[in-house]
């Protein structure tokens, strides 16, 4: 499975760190920032170098990118870069008024960068998270 993810847009509030995943341990989490995208938006490129960059060196570091759908439904996808050089991808659907809905998380290989953003391969299949509610 091969993703990439492209957006820009300005910096919102800051996410935790993400219960169950290897950056929420006590190291310091790099924070590559949150974008809140519109259609056509990509990510800028200093987010997207923070996290590969953060991969690369085995360091925890967390991106928080909301792009719409086609039809504009927003989709929130935290990247959260682990000390092993992988990168976990939690993805919520759950405003998704035309797909199936829900938390997944994914495993993949070290992100690169790509033309338009961040590119992952190598993904483990997407595995539902509860929400806590």
């Amino acid at each position: 499975m091969t993703a990439a993810l492209v957006a820009c847009g300005a910096p919102a509030e800051r996410p935790a760190a993400v219960p169950g995943t290897a950056a929420s341990g006590t190291a310091a989490v790099a924070d590559c920032g949150t974008f809140t995208l519109d259609q056509g938006e990509e990510m800028p490129d200093a987010a997207a170098r923070c996290l590969v960059d953060a991969a690369a060196a085995h360091r925890p570091a967390r991106l928080h990118v909301t792009s719409p759908t086609v039809e504009g439904d927003p989709i929130p996808t935290t990247y959260v870069a682990r000390a092993d050089g992988r990168v976990d991808l939690i993805t919520d659907t759950r405003l998704d008024k035309f797909g199936a809905r829900g938390i997944t998380l994914s495993t993949c290989a070290a992100p690169t960068l790509a033309d338009r953003g961040i590119e992952v391969g190598d993904c483990s299949d997407p595995t539902p998270v509860r929400d806590g509610g």
